[in-house]
């Protein structure tokens, strides 16, 4: 754990080697990249947290203040307490704060490893302003069922990425926890509307990307990643067979060889 002035960060830090931070989605916590952490060989240093309003991480957002920059600040933080370079390695929510850490440019970034990342602007700039516009409404009807305290308001987002069903078969347990950090939630969905990346934001990436996708993954994540794929020079793309938005807890191993064949070339 990181103290600062105002706020907690969740750290856990393992291994020796190349320093890989992990950022996990929305409603999770280290324990996410689990899995996956335990295939990768050894000879990496391994950096997880958790994103703001989960786990031991502090929210730092407000209601009129959700700038994605309060996510790139805990990234910064972490990379002092680390030493850089790191190679960020994130999934869904925290593959959108990985991509704008990089953007930022005030951490020096090794590589990028982008799991179903969803920098949503970029849907507007390729046309896609269908798909934008129902993910809005999605993010405002969930929003306002956290407001009026509906308990499965969880559900409108897991099902959203994962399809229908997805939230019914979690433990009780996860899916307790997913309405204690609703509200989270909704600041996460604030903040990433708010990041508004162009193509030509990607085009100013220099670093190694590696952008993975689930085969089965919805309308919205194929155009996004068809997006990060054309505006970063150095972006190879691959797709898991079978998996979904969730794919790093569903298929570990198929996603723990891809980021290690990545990092055997790049780190």
């Amino acid at each position: 754990m990181i103290h600062t002035e105002n706020s907690t960060i969740d750290c856990v830090d393992a291994g020796a080697g190349p320093a890989l931070l992990f950022l996990p989605g929305s409603y999770s916590t280290p324990a996410a990249w689990r899995p996956m952490q335990r295939l990768l060989p050894a000879g990496y240093r391994q950096v997880g947290t958790s994103l703001l309003g989960y786990g031991g991480s502090s929210e730092t957002r407000t209601a009129e203040d959700t700038g994605i920059a309060h996510e790139v600040r805990l990234v910064e933080t972490l990379a002092r307490q680390v030493g850089e370079p790191l190679h960020l390695v994130g999934h869904s929510y925290g593959a959108t704060v990985a991509l704008a850490a990089a953007i930022a440019g005030r951490v020096q970034v090794a590589s990028l490893a982008l799991f179903e990342a969803g920098p949503l602007a970029l849907m507007r700039e390729q046309g896609h302003e269908d798909l934008y516009q129902a993910m809005l409404r999605m993010s405002l009807d969930f929003a306002s069922a956290v407001a009026q305290g509906e308990r499965d308001a969880p559900r409108r987002i897991i099902d959203y990425w994962g399809g229908d069903g997805s939230f019914a078969a979690m433990p009780d347990a996860v899916q307790g926890y997913c309405w204690q950090t609703a509200a989270s939630n909704v600041l996460d969905w604030r903040s990433v509307f708010g990041f508004g990346v162009t193509l030509a934001d990607l085009g100013r990436l220099r670093m190694p990307v590696l952008l993975v996708r689930g085969a089965n993954a919805n309308p919205a994540m194929l155009a996004l990643t068809d997006a990060l794929r054309s505006g970063i020079a150095h972006a190879r793309c691959q797709v898991v067979a079978g998996a979904g938005h969730f794919l790093i807890s569903s298929h570990p191993a198929e996603c723990a060889g891809v980021l290690s064949s990545f990092l055997a070339e790049v780190a």
